[in-house]
């Protein structure tokens, strides 16, 4: 079997805010990013000009603040849950769930309904990885099937043994006939005679875990599924031997009932009945 490793570099975003996630709306050409975790405060930065109404969306269909030039402002609750709102230009949203995840819009406009600003942020809310699940199975002395899982969206996977990379979720060009991945679910077909460390290494841009266990050679092993293949063989023979002397034992009876009553010649005629025959003679 053929296997194909890549060297890679794990780079892995971990500068988060404490306890926060703070976006900002910039006007900078190019996509802004914003990354958080389930839990954290979530904050939006928006512009401190007075006399001036802003509305901010969600997914291009769904508002979340508008203010206006008068200082009324009015929340969207679905997404807003907590009552201070927009202070000294900060949008703070409460406690960020999964559910805020998405794409925002800024628009600010001018007493005259100038367009002064518009900027956008793409917001993505994790939840932290969950251990992963590492299992091998044996498939026969030549082939171990080896899975590993993780529960969390957004996971990205890489599989290892003794250091040597054997799957990671963003590669592309590797052979289809020895592995399948539906991320964050990995399952690779390996050499039955390898052993070593396996390492399934999952996370996101919030978390990181990792799970190793001893990878074991399945040559020379037993399988349960050839002892149960050879048990029902066994078993079927038995059954079959079991019928055959059954039929064996019928016949021989049947042939018993049936078989037609034979003349003893020996005995024949000794049971003779005797007749008084007597002659009569005409004399001329």
């Amino acid at each position: 079997m053929i296997f194909i490793y890549i060297s890679i570099t794990i780079l892995v975003t971990t500068a988060l805010a404490k306890g926060s996630v703070e976006c900002i709306f910039s006007e900078s050409p190019g996509s802004h990013y914003c990354f958080g975790a389930v839990g954290q405060s979530l904050i939006f930065h928006l512009s401190h000009k007075t006399d001036t109404s802003i509305v901010v969306m969600k997914d291009i269909k769904y508002w979340v603040v508008k203010t206006a030039i008068n200082g009324t402002m009015s929340l969207n609750h679905e997404y807003v849950n907590q009552p201070n709102g927009v202070n000294n230009g900060t949008l703070k949203l409460g406690k960020a769930m999964k559910k805020h995840s998405g794409y925002y819009q800024l628009e600010e406009h001018d007493s005259k309904g100038k367009l002064l600003k518009k900027a956008n942020v793409s917001l993505k809310i994790y939840a932290p990885v969950s251990k992963p699940t590492l299992s091998q199975t044996c498939l026969s002395p030549e082939q171990i099937k080896v899975n590993c899982f993780s529960e969390e969206d957004g996971v990205q996977i890489i599989l290892s043994l003794d250091g040597q990379i054997l799957i990671q979720s963003n590669d592309h060009n590797q052979s289809l006939n020895i592995w399948t991945a539906e991320f964050p679910n990995v399952t690779i077909i390996l050499d039955g005679n390898l052993t070593g460390n396996l390492m399934c290494q999952v996370w996101n841009n919030i978390s990181r875990d990792e799970t190793v266990i001893p990878l074991a050679a399945c040559s020379g092993r037993v399988f349960k599924r050839s002892v149960t293949t050879l048990t029902v063989a066994v078993i079927t023979s038995v059954i079959m031997l079991f019928f055959i002397v059954v039929l064996i034992v019928v016949v021989k009876r049947f042939s018993k009932k049936t078989r037609p009553t034979t003349v003893d010649e020996g005995n024949f005629g000794s049971d003779v009945i005797y007749t008084d025959v007597r002659v009569i003679r005409n004399n001329k």
